[in-house]
């Protein structure tokens, strides 16, 4: 199927920050490739369009902003007074957030294709151009994006943030999935 993931054994309560946004961007990657795929899928079932569709716009309208959240105010300000001044991960937090805003942007360019999709599967062909486009130009940021965090960001939170910081973290990414 289009739009089937893997779902990971350990509970999310058992996880540190680094691991539960990793397994963030495992999600990231998936769905970004979902995308790419539903663009170039106007052959298949119309029950599995509209399962991509809904579960593109379910991810991308819910989890990905708590993600964003999560690294726009959980790590961020953290390693932002952690960091030492002249360290590279200082700048990579903050264009971290700026790279959150061209994902946005892109999102909300697909998000229009995938709820037109999901209501009329049949009218795929006709917006595939564009939603492979857009998907595509989605997937090179995401590639830049969780290659920084994972890169530069994640070693940052493990050297600079205290076990306190890291708990709270994950306190606070729990409480925004109750909430979110």
């Amino acid at each position: 199927m289009l739009n089937q993931i893997k779902s990971t054994s350990t509970k999310a309560a058992e996880q540190g920050a680094i691991e539960l946004l990793l397994a963030c961007h495992q999600r990231i990657r998936h769905f970004s490739g979902v995308a790419a795929r539903l663009a170039h899928s106007s052959g298949s079932a119309e029950d599995e369009i509209i399962q991509a569709a809904d579960g593109l716009y379910r991810y991308f309208t819910v989890a990905l902003p708590l993600h964003e959240a999560d690294e726009n105010l959980s790590v961020h300000p953290r390693l932002r007074r952690a960091v030492p001044p002249g360290e590279l991960a200082g700048p990579a937090a903050d264009a971290m957030i700026d790279q959150h805003q061209a994902i946005d942007e892109l999102v909300e360019r697909l998000v229009p294709l995938w709820i037109l999709t999901r209501a009329n599967p049949e009218k795929l062909p006709e917006v595939a151009g564009e939603m492979c486009a857009i998907a595509g130009r989605l997937k090179e940021i995401f590639d830049i994006h969780l290659k920084l965090e994972e890169e530069t960001i994640f070693p940052a939170i493990q050297k600079y943030l205290s076990d306190t910081d890291l708990a709270e973290i994950v306190r606070e990414m729990q409480a925004r999935r109750k909430t979110g």
